[in-house]
C-alpha cells in the first residue's frame, strides 16, 4: 500500500513512475491490514469490485484480565468508523496498481531488486522510494536489518463461518497480553481474523495459540495453509533520519520507514500519509527536510501509544478496560492519530485520568518521548524476525 501511494503521488506531481512489485498482483494473497481507516486517502471509488467489502459502522473493544476459563472482562467500547473499510487488501492493490497502469504509470510485476542492486538501481532515478517493509531493502543492502529497534509479529487468516453476531461491526480483544485479537468482518459469514503480539510477549507456538485464541472467542478456527504471518514495526522504530539517504535520493515510507502505531499496530494510513509526504517535498526538491516533517506529524500519536500501551505492557487491565469506556464513542482513526481528542476524553473522566497520569512511570514515558528518548537510540543487536521458526 505505501508503494502504490508512492507511485499515485508522484505521478499526480508530474514524476514519470516505474512501480516494481516482487510478486504478481493477482497472485498475491495479502490478508494483512485489511481494516483501513482514512480510506478517502485511496483514490478508488469503494465498491466490492475495487476491494472495499464492508462500509464499518464501528470497532467494538473488549478488554479481558486474561485468556483463561472464567476470565473477567474489565471494559467495553464502540469505535465510530466513518472513514474506514474493511477491506479484501489483494483486490484493493489490484485495483490500484490498474488505476496506476491506466494514468501511465509503469508497473513492473514479478520483478525483485536485489540488495546487491539496489545503489546500482538507485543511481538511475532521480528518487527512489523503499517501500519493502521491516527490515526494508534498504537496511539489508546497508548490512543493518539490526537498526529497527521492535516489531510485532502478527497472524491473520481470511476465515468462513458465523460471524452473524459481529456483522457489520468488527471486534477488537485485548486479553492481558501486549497485543490483541481481532475479527474483522467483511460479511456475516466471512472475516479476517487475527492475532498479533508483541516481541516480548510472543508464544512458543504462534499457530497454537492463534487457534486458541479463535475457540475462545467463539470464531472459526483458520488452517495454517491459509494464515499470513507479518511483521510490523513498533514505531518509532527507526531514526527518522535513516528514513532517507541523499547520496542514493533513496526514501523510505510506510513500515519500512518504522511508522506503524505503537500501540495497534495499525500501520496503513501512517503509509500513505508518509508516501504522500515524500512525493510532495520530492516535487519541491525538499526531500532533506522528510525525516524532521514525517517525525513531526507522527510523533504526537507516538507519545500517546506509548502512554496507553504502559497499562497493557504492566498487565494492568482494569485501567485498561476503563479507558476504553471513557474513551467509547469517539473515532477509531482520531483514537490513534488524534491526541488532544482522547485526553479531551479522558478529562472528563477525573479519577480514571489522575490513574493513568499520575503515575511516575507513565510520566517518565511522557517526557522521554516528548525528548526523543526512543528505542531507536539504543539499537539492539538485531535478531531477525523474518527467519522465525515458531509459525
Amino acid at each position: 500500500m505505501a508503494g502504490l501511494a508512492a507511485a499515485e503521488g508522484l505521478h499526480s506531481a508530474g514524476f514519470d513512475v516505474e512501480l516494481y512489485e516482487r510478486q504478481t498482483y493477482n497472485e498475491k494473497r495479502v490478508n494483512c491490514g485489511e481494516a483501513m481507516t482514512a480510506a478517502s486517502a485511496i483514490p478508488l471509488e469503494k465498491t466490492a469490485e475495487n476491494g472495499f467489502i464492508n462500509p464499518l459502522p464501528e470497532m467494538e473493544v473488549e478488554v479481558y484480565d486474561g485468556v483463561q476459563p472464567g476470565r473477567q472482562c474489565t471494559g467495553r467500547g464502540r469505535f465510530t468508523a466513518s472513514d474506514a473499510y474493511i477491506t479484501d487488501r489483494n483486490v484493493v492493490e489490484q485495483s490500484w496498481a490498474d488505476r496506476l497502469a491506466q494514468r501511465g504509470v509503469d508497473v513492473n510485476e514479478n520483478q525483485s531488486i536485489t540488495p546487491a542492486e539496489l545503489f546500482e538501481f538507485a543511481d538511475g532515478y532521480d528518487v527512489v522510494v523503499d517501500a519493502t517493509g521491516q527490515p526494508s531493502l534498504t537496511s539489508k543492502a546497508l548490512r543493518s536489518t539490526g537498526e529497527y529497534s521492535g516489531y510485532l509479529v502478527a497472524l491473520n487468516a481470511d476465515v468462513v463461518g458465523d460471524f452473524s453476531d459481529v456483522y457489520p461491526n468488527s471486534r477488537i480483544i485485548l486479553e492481558n497480553y501486549t497485543g490483541y485479537t481481532w475479527a474483522f468482518t467483511k460479511t456475516p459469514n466471512r472475516a479476517n481474523v487475527g492475532i498479533g503480539w508483541a516481541v516480548s510477549d510472543r508464544p512458543d507456538d504462534y499457530m497454537a495459540a492463534f487457534k486458541r485464541a479463535c475457540e475462545r472467542n467463539g470464531w472459526p478456527t483458520p488452517t495454517q495453509e491459509r494464515t499470513n504471518v507479518a511483521i510490523i514495526p513498533e514505531g518509532p522504530s527507526l531514526d527518522p533520519q535513516r528514513t532517507y539517504h541523499p547520496d542514493h535520493s533513496i526514501v523510505r515510507v510506510g513500515d519500512a520507514a518504522g511508522i506503524a502505531n505503537r500501540l495497534t499496530g495499525k500501520g496503513i494510513s501512517q503509509a500513505i500519509q508518509s508516501s504522500y509526504l515524500a512525493a510532495e517535498l520530492a516535487a519541491e526538491d525538499r526531500l532533506e527536510a522528510y525525516p524532521e516533517q514525517l517525525y513531526r506529524e507522527m510523533k504526537p500519536e507516538y507519545l500517546l501509544a506509548t502512554v496507553i500501551r504502559y497499562f497493557t505492557e504492566t498487565r494492568q487491565p482494569q485501567i485498561l478496560g476503563k479507558a476504553i469506556q471513557a474513551g467509547s464513542g469517539m473515532d477509531i482513526e482520531a483514537v490513534d492519530r488524534s491526541p488532544r481528542d482522547v485526553l479531551i476524553q479522558l478529562a472528563r473522566h477525573p479519577r480514571l485520568f489522575v490513574q493513568i497520569f499520575g503515575k511516575r512511570k507513565v510520566l517518565q514515558r511522557v517526557y522521554q518521548a516528548a525528548t526523543d528518548q526512543w528505542e531507536y537510540t539504543s539499537i539492539p543487536n538485531g535478531e531477525s524476525p523474518i527467519s522465525d521458526s515458531s509459525f
